[in-house]
């Protein structure tokens, strides 16, 4: 993964236009035909081998199914829209207050002064107010403003793939003929009972069904690698670049507020619940330190 990242960032370092007009409309349309490919290969083929079409459990496995699809693709679009720019802020808000000047940054490229924690994004070619990172899945840059879309739209994307891995498993539990389909079933049975032909249905079944499992296993894969990269993020309130820096860390009650607004995990249910978040990301309260002189 951290080469897969260095790559890239050496890319957009280099060629910035061209790696966004390469990547930018290629990994968005791998994620929403990926998201469209997986719902309904499970839901019209897998599913159907654990429950029956007619009962109350498919139905409420097709709602599940439609609630995941719901909060990725809607966190997804909201990532894109919710604009996390320092040009985003009130015109009074765009400057610092007395008190507060020293703590802003001159931007060379914006001509402008910036808050604490923003940074200049050379494909978005703006500053982000606390830039996480620039996200390709999302074509945007991930701060201060849409952090909270960019962690559930993860978090669902482990949900979905982990449940559609676990709706295979469960099929070749419960379904022979669906158990017999796949490679390695097929070997064990062949070596120990000595037969040739376990498999149900015929070779193109067979290889579909093993190619769908294999881009299972990637999809999941993919998606909890990417997860880890958070719990710095809301234990430390740091972000993707600044690891494990403690400056900002208020504890992880505060820090949930801070990335995830005053609704907290509530927001899990939809992104288009309401959470404002405790400021407009340009005055941020620091760690207060350790006062040794009580010991």
């Amino acid at each position: 993964m951290c080469f897969v990242v260095n790559v890239c960032k050496r890319f957009a370092n280099e060629n910035p236009k061209v790696f966004v007009t390469i990547t930018h409309p290629y990994c968005v349309g791998l994620l929403l035909v990926g998201t469209a490919f997986f719902f309904l290969a499970d839901m019209l083929y897998v599913v159907p081998f654990i429950f029956d079409t007619s009962g109350a459990m498919y139905k409420l496995a097709w709602l599940v199914a439609a609630f995941i699809i719901y909060n990725i693709l809607g966190n997804q679009l909201a990532c894109y829209l919710t604009d996390t720019s320092v040009a985003s802020l009130p015109e009074e808000r765009r400057f610092p207050k007395t008190e507060e000047e020293h703590l802003w940054a001159y931007c060379d490229v914006c001509k402008m002064k910036v808050p604490p924690r923003a940074w200049h994004c050379k494909l978005c070619k703006f500053c982000v107010l606390r830039r996480d990172h620039h996200c390709i899945f999302t074509a945007t840059c991930i701060g201060h403003k849409n952090y909270r879309y960019f962690f559930w739209l993860q978090f669902y994307l482990a949900l979905g793939t982990g449940l559609s891995m676990g709706c295979h498993l469960l099929a070749v539990v419960v379904n022979k003929d669906f158990q017999n389909r796949y490679v390695l079933v097929w070997i064990i049975k062949s070596v120990l009972k000595r037969e040739n032909n376990v498999h149900a249905g015929n070779w193109n079944e067979f290889l579909w069904q093993n190619w769908l499992l294999m881009l299972n296993t990637y999809a999941l894969a993919f998606s909890l690698l990417m997860l880890p990269y958070q719990l710095p993020i809301f234990y430390l309130n740091t972000t993707f670049y600044t690891g494990s820096e403690l400056r900002y860390n208020l504890g992880l009650r505060s820090n949930i507020k801070l990335l995830l607004g005053r609704r907290g995990f509530w927001t899990f249910i939809s992104p288009w619940i309401h959470s404002p978040l405790p400021h407009d990301g340009t005055s941020w309260e620091e760690m207060k330190p350790l006062d040794i002189s009580n010991f």
